[in-house]
């Protein structure tokens, strides 16, 4: 039904022009087949084209209409199924789905997790409007960071992710730097806030699982926030090899 709808249902208005021109003509076409098949005299064209459209207009318009509606609602209930409704980037299942879809491919690519450092304290010290505020400025920092093609998620809480394609370890210092800066944080209050990330980065390839990919690269995010937070660790090897950037 999905497809159906996907195919059939006008997008915009001309669409929805177009697409009743062709059902009245469909209509006419079919009228005159099964006329001719019965073996009925030839109507009058124009004066039967003239019948069958104002007869089936209406529920052309109707039927375009339902459809029309169809298509939004599947439109939006798509969004709100990938999308995080906060920071308005994909969210974890469908960051999951991508990253994994990226792997069964060719599968290169620079997996990042990142952590907002000392969220707690931000949201106990200025309140939890203040701890979204900064989680939607994360969310446009990645956005602004990072490039288009890149795969960008919240997997929730203060844990952001981002698969790079075709991105390699040797590419961390140039992102991670501009990662880790101190994000400004803009909103009504007193003073300047802004908050900082620790990230941790593994590399993926071709055949590799995510599981094993993200758990690379949480051990990473582990040694990023022991080592002093708001830095770039990467996992380059063993299971405790674990290097800074």
């Amino acid at each position: 039904m999905a497809r159906l709808v996907g195919i059939v249902a006008p997008r915009s208005l001309s669409s929805a022009v177009l697409k009743s021109l062709g059902f009245l003509v469909l209509v006419n076409a079919l009228d005159f087949a099964v006329r001719t098949a019965a073996g009925q005299p030839p109507p009058v064209v124009h004066t039967e084209i003239a019948l069958t459209t104002a007869i089936a207009l209406p529920f052309t318009v109707l039927i375009m209409g339902a459809l029309f509606h169809q298509r939004r609602l599947q439109d939006t209930l798509s969004i709100l199924a990938t999308t995080d409704m906060l920071t308005g980037l994909p969210n974890r299942r469908d960051f999951l789905a991508r990253t994994q879809a990226a792997l069964a491919g060719d599968g290169a690519g620079l997996l990042l997790l990142l952590d907002a450092d000392h969220f707690k304290r931000i949201n106990d010290q200025w309140g939890h409007s203040v701890g979204d505020a900064c989680l939607i400025a994360i969310g446009a920092h990645l956005r602004g960071t990072l490039r288009a093609h890149d795969i960008l998620g919240r997997l929730g809480g203060e844990e952001f992710a981002a698969f790079l394609p075709d991105a390699t370890l040797d590419d961390v210092g140039r992102f991670g730097t501009r990662l880790c800066c101190p994000i400004p944080v803009a909103g009504d209050w007193d003073g300047t806030l802004s908050v900082t990330l620790s990230i941790g980065a593994a590399a993926g390839r071709s055949g590799m699982s995510l599981d094993r990919l993200m758990a690379q690269a949480d051990a990473a995010l582990y040694r990023a926030k022991a080592e002093g937070r708001a830095r770039v660790e990467i996992w380059s090897g063993g299971d405790d090899n674990v290097a800074a950037a």
